[in-house]
């Protein structure tokens, strides 16, 4: 009845539990090595008010520049489909970065005598990594 070798939805989910386990045990790892504490899930950690009038401005810049990008690939660019996904991807990426790179740095000049500036950075390394991996191995071959 079901194909579940082409099937979108078990490959993505395959994927997903992929990432997130890969991310549970590094961040695992890394919050050992590092003595950090665990942050709460899903919600904005600022460390002081600049920092979330920083945070803020880059995703509402972020924001408007994925709409014009969306708007320009789909509607006046020749480009296939797929490939201005990607770049809409590799756009939204440098975003993140550029987040975490504030974060760290906020950590790094804010939080004294705490690890936490490095843990961010490696778990930025570590995503930006993981995306670059799962990009150019064809999503681990899921979707080939």
């Amino acid at each position: 009845m079901f194909d579940f070798e082409n099937n979108l939805i078990w490959n993505l989910t395959l994927l997903l539990g992929i990432f997130i386990l890969l991310m549970f045990l590094f961040n695992s790892v890394m919050r050992k090595i590092l003595n950090v504490e665990r942050k709460k899930m899903f919600s904005n950690n600022y460390v002081n008010d600049k920092h979330k009038k920083y945070d803020i401005g880059i995703r509402s810049i972020s924001a408007i520049v994925a709409i014009i990008a969306l708007y320009f690939f789909t509607y006046k660019s020749s480009v296939p489909h797929m490939d201005s996904a990607l770049y809409i991807f590799i756009i939204m990426l440098i975003f993140t970065i550029l987040q975490e790179l504030i974060r760290s740095y906020m950590e790094w000049k804010y939080l004294k005598d705490n690890n936490d500036y490095i843990f961010t950075l490696s778990q930025m390394i570590f995503i930006t990594a993981a995306m670059i991996v799962f990009v150019t191995s064809d999503f681990l071959g899921l979707f080939n």
